[in-house]
C-alpha cells in the first residue's frame, strides 16, 4: 500500500513536470535553457538536502525489505516503539502506547536493529521460580513434573516444536532455582497476560 502511494506521487510529479514543459515549449520558452539553469541551483540545494535524500532512499528500503507495515508493532531501541501508522518520503509516523505521535526519520529505523512484534509466532514466558533449601530431591522431581503437566495444556505450544523448559536451574544464596520456560500459542498481549496468570496460580 506504502509503495503504491510513493509511486502515484512520483507518477504525479513527472505528469505535472511534462505538463510544465510542454506549454513552455508552447509559448515559445526554451525549456533546456531553464534546465541547464536549475541543474546549477539543484547541485547547490543537494548539498544541503543530503538527510533529505538519505531518509527517502532509507524509506524506500524498508517498504522494499518489508521490515515493518503500517499497523504493525514495532521496537526500535533507545528510538521508539509502537504502532506504524504511516510511512512517509522522510520519516515515520509511529504512534506511542500512550497515543502521543512520533515522527522518526527513516535512516534511524533502516539503519537501527528492529523488533517486529506483530510478526512474531509466539509469546514467551520465562520465569525463576526459588524453592527452599530444605525442600528435598523428592518434593522437587515432583514440583518439576506437575509443572510440566501444567505447561503441556492445549494454552501453550508443546515443546516438540519450540523449546520448552522445566528444570532445576541453579543453587542461589537462599533458594533453589527452578527454571520455566514455555511459549504460548496466542501472541495478543491480553490473552498472554490471562494464560500467564493462570500458570502462575496453579503453580
Amino acid at each position: 500500500k506504502s509503495l503504491i502511494g510513493w509511486g502515484l506521487k512520483v507518477i504525479r510529479v513527472i505528469i505535472i513536470f511534462t505538463g510544465a514543459s510542454a506549454i513552455l515549449e508552447i509559448w515559445g520558452i526554451k525549456v533546456g535553457a531553464i534546465l541547464a539553469g536549475l541543474g546549477i541551483l539543484g547541485a547547490a540545494v543537494a548539498l544541503g538536502t543530503q538527510d533529505l535524500f538519505k531518509n527517502l532512499i532509507a524509506g524506500f528500503l524498508i517498504l522494499s525489505e518489508h521490515r515493518f507495515g503500517e499497523g504493525e508493532w514495532i521496537r526500535v531501541s533507545n528510538v521508539a516503539e509502537g504502532t506504524v501508522e504511516k510511512i512517509g518520503l522522510r520519516s515515520t509516523l509511529i504512534r506511542r502506547f500512550d497515543q502521543a505521535p512520533m515522527h522518526v526519520p527513516n535512516s534511524q529505523l533502516a539503519d537501527a536493529p528492529l523488533i517486529n512484534f506483530s510478526r512474531m509466532k509466539h509469546r514467551r514466558i520465562s520465569w525463576t521460580i526459588g524453592l527452599e533449601y530444605r525442600t528435598d530431591k523428592k518434593q522437587l522431581k515432583s514440583i518439576v513434573e506437575n509443572i510440566e503437566q501444567l505447561v503441556s495444556k492445549q494454552d501453550f505450544v508443546p515443546a516438540s516444536k519450540v523449546s520448552t523448559f522445566v528444570v532445576i536451574d541453579k543453587f542461589n544464596d537462599s533458594s533453589i532455582d527452578l527454571l520455566v520456560y514455555a511459549f504460548t500459542k496466542t501472541t495478543k498481549w491480553g490473552e498472554w497476560l490471562k494464560i500467564k496468570e493462570q500458570l502462575a496460580l496453579d503453580i
